[in-house]
């Protein structure tokens, strides 16, 4: 199922990218998300290239019971985002995959990360799938505004981490 968001974040895309790369800024998009856990760990420099693999642990309360019935009361989901080093005015490109573990639902995506002012837009554009047989379609529809509220937790997030909330 084809997914689309846009995000504004607000600061610039360069310190956007150190965001991305901060661990306190996953413990402030985990208590966004009122994860279980959230941890993260960066390969690279935010000034350069680089990856951010996030784990979340979510309670499922309040998405469907069609998908709450494969995963149970919590979900752990791997998040890996990839950023190319940034062109000229900060402007980046990347990739996003979102695996929940333990269940057949994944999803793949690019990035893009640009100016917007003194702010920052970012633009999700990707596919999530549910490769269940006979149910995969349903379980897509069903867990999409569950994937969309984790992606959209960013925004959250970000204004939290600009303002300075303590982690």
């Amino acid at each position: 199922m084809r997914l689309s968001e846009n995000l504004n974040l607000p600061m610039p895309p360069e310190a956007a990218a150190a965001m991305y790369a901060d661990p306190a800024y996953t413990r402030i998009r985990g208590r966004t998300l009122h994860a279980e856990s959230a941890t993260s760990e960066v390969e690279g420099d935010p000034a350069g290239a680089f990856t951010v693999t996030t784990h979340l642990e979510l309670a499922t309360e309040g998405i469907p019971d069609i998908a709450r019935s494969l995963v149970g009361r919590s979900v752990k989901i791997l998040e890996v985002q990839s950023w190319q080093a940034p062109a000229e005015g900060g402007a980046r490109l990347g990739t996003i995959e979102l695996t929940v573990q333990g269940a057949p639902a994944s999803m793949h995506g690019n990035l893009k990360l640009r100016p917007a002012g003194e702010n920052s837009a970012v633009s999700i554009d990707g596919d999530f799938t549910a490769k269940v047989p006979l149910l995969g379609g349903r379980l897509e529809k069903a867990a999409l505004p569950y994937v969309t509220k984790v992606l959209r937790a960013e925004e959250r997030s970000a204004e939290d981490y600009r303002s300075g909330a303590s982690a």
